[in-house]
């Protein structure tokens, strides 16, 4: 079978990926782990996908070598391990949809995946982030504001609607629609005043949006999609000649060239400055939409708990747990992260937080003296202060 006809015989089978994740990238990663299957089948056994699982059922071949031989194959050519990952479970689940039997346990004891190399990042810090906001223009830094803020992913932020926004709310909070998730879990989080800032006079620009009103007609408006409605002088988002042809390349959904767009407009922004165009040791930029979650994960898990922000995050493990929370608590813990999430300004905000961790300790400190002190030289404790000596 060749890749040609490849395209048109497992449809079906790439019909039920896409049903199952609603993310065309899957299926474009799981049909390229098809052609690569193709590929290997005709080279080192000279036959189609067909003529596999015939001989398969026979018993003339066993399905966990040729899925060991494929994994060999994939590294030999020089391919990574998480794409030898994808494409492998790919040829895997395409085998399973024709009816040969791969179970879980002897699949894991027989075929080995190569492991995926970890290298360190450079964690991203308010200085790095508050020189990078200076160099960019008006729409990336509300994005990146967005991001830090509320741990949202790319994709996310480039469907969010003016109706997502709930200003009112103190901290505001953007309502995560389920269908613009990755999880399909509809969820919530919230902004700092320094994007709340930023996105009102981003929205005010760009879209005519006027505080304290209805803004009806715009409730449906993408804010931060390629049709955002800016005059053409202040689109600091039109996409360079590279972009277009990556455009044309991907042939994508409008979501995924969205952020293709952000994506590659941060990095032009940033590629002539030092200090934010460095390399992590995988030699990826250390600066990245991916980036911003994870220091949003570092500075809420530190100020608040590892929990609450795993759940703002999206990420499913952690999300009852939050909602078992009531909505006043739930603002109260965002506020309580908020200080250290704020970028513009941060060193005067670090420095006053500082002062006020260091006069309540001191405060505690005079506290337990007095409790002590009231405890040794009086037996007898007037009702009417007993309430200072309660911890």
């Amino acid at each position: 079978m060749t890749t040609q006809n490849l395209r048109s015989h497992p449809e079906s089978y790439l019909e039920s990926v896409y049903v199952q994740s609603h993310s065309k990238n899957s299926v474009k990663s799981y049909r390229t782990g098809l052609n690569q299957f193709t590929k290997f089948l005709e080279q080192s056994y000279q036959c189609t996908v067909d003529d596999l699982v015939a001989r398969i059922k026979s018993g003339d071949l066993d399905i966990y070598r040729i899925l060991k031989e494929f994994v060999i194959y994939l590294d030999k050519i020089g391919k990574k391990p998480a794409s030898i990952k994808v494409w492998v479970g790919a040829a895997k689940g395409y085998l399973r949809f024709l009816g040969i039997k791969i179970y879980s346990e002897d699949f894991k004891q027989m075929v080995k995946l190569p492991k995926k190399v970890k290298h360190r990042e450079e964690p991203l810090t308010k200085e790095i982030l508050l020189r990078l906001l200076h160099n960019l223009p008006a729409k990336l830094q509300t994005v990146v504001l967005l991001a830090t803020a509320s741990g949202m992913r790319i994709g996310e932020i480039v469907q969010l609607k003016i109706s997502d926004i709930d200003f009112n709310s103190k901290p505001t909070r953007i309502k995560i629609r389920a269908e613009i998730t990755k999880t399909k879990e509809a969820r919530e989080t919230y902004l700092t005043t320094e994007a709340t800032i930023s996105l009102k006079d981003y929205l005010k620009r760009f879209f005519g949006w006027i505080e304290n009103e209805s803004n009806g007609s715009l409730e449906d408006q993408v804010i931060f999609g390629r049709k955002a409605l800016v005059r053409r002088e202040e689109d600091d988002s039109k996409p360079s000649t590279k972009i277009r042809k990556s455009d044309s390349q991907l042939k994508s959904t409008p979501v995924l060239v969205a952020a293709s767009v952000l994506s590659v407009s941060l990095k032009s922004h940033i590629k002539n400055i030092p200090e934010l165009s460095r390399l992590n040791e995988n030699g990826r930029f250390m600066i990245h939409f991916h980036a911003f979650r994870k220091f949003f994960r570092t500075v809420v898990g530190d100020a608040t708990n590892r929990d609450y922000a795993e759940a703002l995050m999206g990420h499913h493990f952690y999300m009852d747990t939050y909602y078992n929370l009531p909505e006043g608590k739930r603002r109260e813990t965002y506020l309580k992260a908020e200080p250290y999430l704020t970028i513009s300004d941060f060193a005067r905000i670090e420095k006053d937080l500082s002062k006020i961790t260091e006069k309540q300790n001191e405060i505690e400190e005079e506290h337990l003296m007095f409790k002590q002190f009231f405890a040794k030289n009086y037996a007898g404790f007037p009702k009417s202060l007993e309430h200072y000596m309660k911890d």
